[in-house]
């Protein structure tokens, strides 16, 4: 079974300063490899918000600070696949949390990711899910930008968790 702490094995480190290198795509290929969804093995403690059909988290290869995904409980690919009640709690949360945003942002850029991932589009895990995204501009990534993104490992994930649980309660 695929464990993220190993993918810290890659980290290597400059002037005392860590870089991500390839790690990013290192973990990426490791997921696309063993079938295995991190989304469907969420953590209780890194779970900032829930329903009965999403829970929302921080996205633990930030693009920015504060930057939190909104995921189906169930594994899904596509945004068709969820029923009405699943698409009025989806909303729900993604207001919510953009209400919760902007009293620190002033601008939130939402993204779907749904589909099966390739690797020429960087999208990480097959399971629907959607980007909040404060104060950041979003644009295509190339292989540099997805190579740069830092990936949490799970102590520094839940801290992370845990900070915006305050910030945002």
């Amino acid at each position: 079974m695929f464990n993220y702490d190993n993918a810290w094995l890659i980290l290597k480190q400059f002037n005392n300063v860590i870089f991500f290198m390839d790690k990013y795509v290192d973990v990426l290929k490791r997921i696309w490899k063993s079938h295995v969804c991190p989304f469907c093995n969420e953590k209780a403690d890194t779970i900032l918000d829930f329903g009965k059909y999403f829970y929302v988290i921080p996205a633990r290869a930030q693009y920015c600070t504060d930057h939190i995904l909104i995921v189906p409980k169930r594994h899904i690919c596509l945004l068709k696949s969820l029923s009405h009640e699943e698409l009025e709690e989806m909303m729900d949360l993604i207001n919510k949390w953009d209400k919760k945003l902007r009293k620190h942002y002033k601008n939130i850029s939402l993204l779907l990711r749904d589909g099966l991932s390739k690797e020429k589009i960087w999208k990480s895990v097959n399971h629907l899910h959607f980007h909040l995204i404060p104060d950041h501009i979003v644009y295509v990534m190339n292989d540099d930008d997805s190579k740069n993104r830092e990936f949490f490992d799970n102590e520094k994930y839940s801290k992370l968790a845990q900070k915006m649980k305050k910030k945002f309660s």
